[in-house]
């Protein structure tokens, strides 16, 4: 990895939006570990091109879905520093398991609302040693 340069989107789920935009959802650190700060890692593409959609932030509005289904948080996108076309906003996840995120709101004249499947998070105890 080289600074400055894009980092893989492998973990990322991606979904057309209106036939001409890509949204791709994850989060920076993967795997997920609870009790570790993270952040949403949200990009935005024009499907003809792959070019980066920018000043989307107040426009994009983002949950995030416990395991349990019921208990969500809204969270505060904002534009990642130097990467065209990528938002975050932070998180730190508290129990293991499959979250969601929801995304919403518009991509220039799009209207959309879709959500998201993270990857599991893990338990950070699973990562002490000795215990």
């Amino acid at each position: 990895f080289v600074a400055g340069t894009a980092m893989p989107v492998l973990a990322h789920q991606t979904k057309e939006v209106g036939g001409e935009f890509l949204v791709s959802v994850g989060l920076q650190r993967e795997p997920i570990y609870t009790d570790e700060r993270n952040g949403l890692d949200l990009i935005i593409r024009r499907a003809a091109d792959r070019e980066p959609v920018e000043h989307l932030e107040s426009t994009l509005f983002a949950e995030i879905i416990a395991p349990d289904g019921v208990t969500k948080r809204e969270l505060s996108i904002r534009a990642q520093h130097g990467q065209p076309g990528r938002y975050t906003a932070d998180v730190l996840l508290t129990v293991p398991g499959f979250y969601k995120l929801r995304i919403w709101g518009y991509i220039h004249h799009v209207e959309f609302d879709e959500t998201f499947d993270l990857h599991e998070v893990f338990a950070l105890e699973t990562l002490r040693f000795p215990n």
